[in-house]
């Protein structure tokens, strides 16, 4: 493409050539000499007026300037109003902010959308997923858990509208109907289908004689959570990384294109709050999906992610070695962040659940739920699990360690000693291996998660929720006011901290929610939990952006409205930082647009056309 000479560029060429020009000529080159530097062509966009929070310190107070311009899908530079308008041409588009705010896009580093949109529209969803596994001979199974007879009563009516080829699938949380299950049970109702019953998130499953042959003769003894009974005979029940490998490698994936358009749904509803960059965990035909939108420019914002390879994965060197390092590959829309390895404990107590997590700390009460893990459960003890191992592995090739689902105090610890030993191997320093969650970080984690430079993002909503709520319980009062989300302590201790949300739910997924949180440490039934864990408003916004462009690897790109950097940012009809709006009311700031790479992709700014 062959871009006209910019007058500017002219006037320094005739400078330098010591020609003389006349009359108007000269008045057109003195004009041209008085444009900023940066204008070797005019802007795309000018927003001036306004209260735009550059982010670009690395810690607090936050520089606060008047306009932006933007070119190119970049930040081409900030400062006040007067500069930055000598910077619109005739076909800029000129908005007057009219004092409200822009600050950077925030960047969640760590919720799920695509779990979300299958939630979220499974109205819509299930019959194209139902569909999809029918043409891949997999019947799906709609399973009344009531009791052990109506569970059975479904499998059979199933079997019996079901060729012999066909597989027949279900999936259900955990409940006692599932602990009363064998594959004799199974085979009892549907003997000439292979049946399978994916329990939770791929933690665990049960199976009939006919799907454990093909497991048996694909994997024999190499994955561990197959049980068996007293004779040692396998009995159809699996946990832990048996059943995440069967979920990813046995049962047949969702075709990508049935996938992708309600991908899509759920990531433009995150625009409209303000999320531009947004990082979760993926599993192959997710990413083959998300990929697919990616190719056609139909990804609605930015999605770096951590592979889910390495989660309950016992084969995983195995495959890094053919895969190799992709860390940091893709394209300004998808990039690969790192590894995923398998969780060591479930989440923790709330007021329905008292969960499977991993702590040090006993128990002052229990809950009905404490049925299958009484005094929690650490999934990592368990008889040849690969999460440790997977994280020693993961760095003998280059990779760092993200978006791993950790609750309990004793399971952050089982992660820092697996850091600690791969540290040992070949140093992760300077490498951001991640810490997710923060909801019972022990002083001990604290300190040692800092020696060893772990990057950590925190979900404020879970501490809103129910969880503070939940350890006060259960734990105790003080491990809510200590150990919950311990933001200002891990700071000063010299950690880096990032936000998500990791939540679908309105209003706790908006950013400025959470940021309320952040200042108030107040929760879901009125009370402040941590009050000396609060942080001032600059540096929760810092977690929401610049920091967390050091998590997703695109720190020289994102996180900061700086010239040169993508012109990622969102418009808000207040500034977070006003001390007119008061704490409580942070969460009550609206995002009036969402700009991504220069383009507005949620909401309206009233443009005015025309020359400046």
């Amino acid at each position: 493409m062959i871009r006209k000479t910019p007058v500017s560029l002219t006037a320094f060429t005739l400078r330098v050539m010591g020609i003389v020009v006349v009359s108007g000529a000269f008045c057109t080159i003195f004009q041209a000499q008085q444009l900023p530097p940066e204008v070797l062509r005019y802007a795309d966009t000018v927003l001036y007026d306004g209260q735009v929070l550059t982010m670009d310190r690395d810690q607090p107070p936050i520089n606060v300037t008047q306009a932006i311009a933007l070119r190119d899908g970049r930040v081409l530079a900030v400062g006040g109003s007067d500069r930055i308008l000598k910077m619109a041409g005739p076909d800029t588009v000129k908005v007057n902010l009219e004092g409200r705010a822009v600050i950077p896009g925030i960047i969640d580093t760590h919720s799920h959308p695509n779990r979300y949109a299958l939630r979220h529209y499974s109205r819509e969803w299930t019959p194209a997923y139902i569909q999809s596994l029918r043409e891949k001979n997999v019947r799906f199974a709609t399973v009344r858990w009531e009791s052990k007879e109506t569970a059975l009563s479904d499998f059979k009516r199933v079997a019996e509208s079901t060729s012999p080829e066909e597989w027949i699938y279900t999936v259900s949380g955990s409940n006692p109907t599932l602990r009363e299950l064998t594959r004799y049970d199974l085979d009892q109702v549907a003997p000439d289908n292979p049946l399978y019953v994916m329990i939770g998130n791929a933690m665990g499953g049960l199976a009939n004689t006919k799907m454990l042959d093909i497991i048996m003769e694909r994997y024999g003894d190499r994955i561990p959570g197959i049980l068996k009974d007293e004779q040692g005979v396998p009995n159809g029940q699996f946990y832990g990384a048996a059943g995440t490998v069967i979920d990813q490698e046995v049962i047949p994936r969702v075709a990508p294109e049935v996938l992708a358009p309600f991908l899509k749904r759920e990531l433009e509803e995150w625009v409209a709050i303000g999320v531009t960059t947004l990082s979760t965990r993926l599993r192959g035909n997710e990413i083959t999906a998300y990929g697919l939108l990616d190719r056609e420019s139909e990804l609605p914002l930015r999605l770096p992610y951590s592979h889910e390879m390495g989660r309950g994965n016992p084969f995983l060197e195995r495959g890094l070695k053919r895969f190799g390092n992709l860390q940091g590959h893709g394209t300004d829309y998808l990039w690969l962040i790192g590894i995923s390895v398998g969780i060591p404990d479930g989440n923790g107590p709330s007021d329905t659940n008292s969960g499977a997590v991993c702590s040090s700390l006993p128990k002052r009460m229990k809950l009905a739920s404490d049925i299958y893990y009484p005094e929690g459960f650490c999934f990592w003890e368990m008889p040849g699990d690969p999460g440790a191992d997977a994280i020693l592995v993961a760095n003998r090739y280059g990779y760092r360690i993200v978006g791993t689902h950790t609750f309990g105090d004793k399971g952050f610890l089982m992660l820092i000693d697996a850091f600690d030993k791969a540290n040992q191997e070949s140093s992760i320093l300077g490498q951001r291996f991640g810490l997710d969650h923060g909801m019972m970080v022990s002083p001990e984690v604290v300190e040692r998660s800092a020696k060893l430079g772990v990057t950590w993002s925190l979900q404020p909503p879970m501490f809103y929720d129910r969880y503070a709520a939940g350890v006060s319980s259960v734990y105790g009062e003080e491990y809510a006011h200590r150990w919950m989300l311990p933001v200002k302590s891990l700071i000063d201790a010299g950690v880096r901290v990032t936000y998500g949300a990791d939540t679908h739910n309105d209003p706790q997924r908006h950013p400025m929610f959470s940021l309320e949180i952040l200042v108030t440490r107040k929760i879901r039934d009125g009370r402040v939990f941590g009050p000396r864990e609060a942080i001032d408003r600059a540096t929760a916004l810092l977690m929401m952006t610049r920091w967390g462009a050091d998590y997703v690897l695109r720190n020289e790109e994102l996180g900061s409205l700086e010239a040169g950097k993508l012109a990622d940012l969102v418009v808000l009809d207040k500034n977070p930082l006003d001390r007119n709006v008061l704490d409580e009311d942070l969460s009550e700031i609206t995002v009036v647009a969402t700009i991504i790479g220069g383009e507005v992709v949620y909401g309206s700014l009233n443009p005015e056309q025309g020359a400046p």
